[in-house]
């Protein structure tokens, strides 16, 4: 093991640490790994600090300012009642985000569907009379697990590449394009059905941390929120913008023609250009403690590729399965594996390094290699403990004030059962042997 990755493992035992700990400011800290990745010679300036320029970023800033622009009009308060109605309960507002949620990841992103769903979330949470805390974690893990599920966008790639994999180490591939869904939707939609019904219970129900501000605007002297600023002309070109927006980037998916933060950015300057919003309220409403925390896991993340530190873990696990030939016992390793190295890498470098030993064992015992390659799919997709995770989980957890703890434990029951259910359902409907 190299001096470098040493180095990567410590920075992030420290970065856990810290969070957990909640003494220390969270951007600070992730800014402090960014400068330990450039100072340590493990990543060149340009890519330690890449995150503060990534398109990723850029989605981010562009949608606090079209949240800032949607916050003086009365649409979000709209949809917060269409939610929750008058009288509706607690698990209505938990259902309601959720649904949409989903529904947004399964035609875009997880990015674009967090970035929109964040001020959604506030303003349903205001009117429901809850903390933003019970909405926020409950949506972006539903998004996490939800990603790439039915065969659209890149869900439909999934099965061409396992086939392409299998075949190349002389294994038979046995891949559909419905494979991944028919093993996926099941063990999903029962998760979803637990996180609406027992899962939501889990998250905190305090405001603390939490600008809700910055979110949903001012309040007037009786808590309600100021009447819109703006002329009716104004309010409706708002409502264009922000549709348009939602539209073309749901449409980037499928159409190479603009990137989503590109559509989100032409947006966002149009809301300043017409007048809607001033530069100085744009420039307010761009949350930099949200982008802090991501840019500060995307070095990490780029710090364990650049030193070699994925070869590390690779390998580990290779030793770990080299004496197993129990496809029970491989499929479950292998789950555990990409479940929890997906807590500290970005879920595409999960997916390549544990994909390619999911098919090396399969092939050289012999396997099917389906129930395998099934495992580190779902497990890559497992985000859910760590705002290191992902992109959506560091925006959430920093947009609505959790703790490391708090995070921890509203995002440990859905693993669990999604480890369990797998484990039931997958290994018997897709056998090894």
């Amino acid at each position: 093991m190299s001096l470098q990755v040493i180095i990567v493992f410590a920075v992030a035992v420290l970065m856990i640490a810290c969070f957990c700990s909640g003494k220390l400011s969270y951007p600070a800290v992730a800014v402090a790994v960014i400068i330990a990745m450039e100072v340590t010679g493990i990543l060149p300036a340009s890519q330690a600090w890449s995150g503060f320029a990534s398109t990723t970023a850029v989605l981010f800033a562009s949608m606090f300012v079209l949240a800032a622009g949607l916050a003086k009009t009365s649409l979000l308060s709209k949809l917060a009642t269409i939610i929750v109605p008058e009288g509706s309960s607690e698990r209505r507002a938990v259902i309601g985000c959720g649904l949409l949620s989903i529904f947004l990841t399964i035609f875009s992103n997880t990015s674009s569907t967090m970035a929109t769903m964040t001020p959604v979330c506030f303003n349903v949470a205001k009117k429901a009379g809850i903390s933003p805390k019970r909405l926020l974690k409950p949506a972006v893990d539903l998004s996490s697990i939800w990603a790439a599920v039915l065969p659209v966008g890149i869900g439909l790639t999934a099965y061409s590449v396992s086939n392409e994999l299998v075949s190349s180490l002389g294994g038979e591939p046995t891949f559909t394009v419905l494979t991944f869904v028919s093993a996926r939707l099941p063990i999903v939609f029962l998760v979803t059905l637990f996180v609406f019904f027992i899962g939501y219970k889990f998250t905190p129900k305090d405001y603390e941390n939490i600008d809700m501000e910055s979110m949903i605007g001012k309040e007037s002297g009786d808590g309600k929120k100021k009447s819109s600023s703006l002329s009716a002309g104004k309010e409706r070109l708002t409502y264009i913008i922000f549709i348009c927006a939602i539209l073309a980037m749901i449409a980037s998916s499928y159409i190479d023609f603009l990137s989503a933060p590109t559509c989100a950015a032409i947006a966002a300057l149009l809301m300043v250009f017409t007048g809607i919003l001033t530069e100085k309220e744009a420039m307010k409403a761009i949350n930099l403690k949200v982008i802090g925390i991501y840019a500060g896991t995307i070095a990490l993340a780029n710090g364990i590729s650049a030193s070699g530190a994925n070869e590390v873990i690779s390998e580990f696990m290779n030793n770990v399965l080299g004496g197993v030939t129990n496809p029970y016992l491989i499929a479950f390793i292998l789950m555990i594996g990409a479940a929890v190295a997906t807590q500290f890498m970005n879920n595409s470098s999960t997916l390549n390094i544990f994909r390619i030993l999911a098919a090396v064992v399969a092939v050289a015992c012999g396997f099917d290699a389906r129930s395998a390659m099934i495992a580190v799919e779902m497990g890559a997709t497992c985000s859910v403990l760590t705002p290191m995770a992902s992109a959506t989980q560091a925006m959430v957890f920093a947009s609505g004030g959790y703790t490391m703890k708090e995070y921890f434990k509203c995002g440990l029951p859905v693993f669990i059962l999604y480890v369990a259910l797998y484990m039931i359902y997958v290994p018997n409907a897709f056998p090894a042997i």
